[in-house]
């Protein structure tokens, strides 16, 4: 009689993890049956904080990609890393200042606020747009290219939807940042 017997260690091994340096988190082991959740986990994580930051800061993350390192350990085919990465594009200062120097111009003016608001976000809408047009001329990744691509399209539309006046007047700067962000 043969005597098998199988060391659950070697069928499924627990992974240890460190993290980047400045990089948040706890650098926890995970067996390799869960460890695709881990790091996915951890990466979703770090994403969350690049659109955070970008909402904070008055920029737009306009692309994210999470890759995940995948190797066989034991019997599972596991994560042993991940990587995140965000393409985030901030507004021109010196368009800040012009839009604020137009703005006090306007409200001086007393012309109808509704109608500031909505060619301030006609205007910002243009210049981000304008952005991501210069970014696609210098970008060689075809994957990328053509996800930019597509937002253009999207922001394009709503363009024309905001010069046809169906827009919600009470959605502010911030909102319609966070809503690019969460589509994107």
């Amino acid at each position: 009689m043969i005597n098998m017997k199988i060391n659950p260690d070697s069928v499924n091994p627990l992974l240890g993890y460190r993290l980047d340096p400045g990089e948040p988190g706890l650098a926890n082991s995970a067996p390799a049956s869960l460890s695709i959740i881990r790091v996915l986990s951890q990466e979703t994580g770090n994403l969350m904080a690049f659109k955070k930051e970008a909402a904070r800061n008055g920029g737009y993350v306009v692309y994210s990609k999470i890759s995940l390192d995948i190797q066989k350990r034991g019997a599972f085919l596991a994560a042993v890393a991940g990587k995140t990465q965000a393409m985030i594009i901030y507004k021109n200062k010196n368009s800040d200042n012009e839009e604020n120097k137009n703005t006090s111009n306007i409200d001086n003016n007393k012309i109808d606020n509704n109608k500031n608001k909505k060619e301030q976000k006609i205007k910002k809408l243009e210049i981000l747009i304008d952005q991501l047009k210069n970014y696609l001329n210098s970008e060689s990744d075809p994957e990328i290219k053509s996800e930019i691509e597509n937002k253009i399209k999207i922001l394009e539309n709503q363009l024309i939807m905001l010069k046809l006046g169906n827009y919600i007047s009470n959605q502010n700067e911030e909102i319609l940042g966070m809503i690019f962000t969460a589509y994107f």
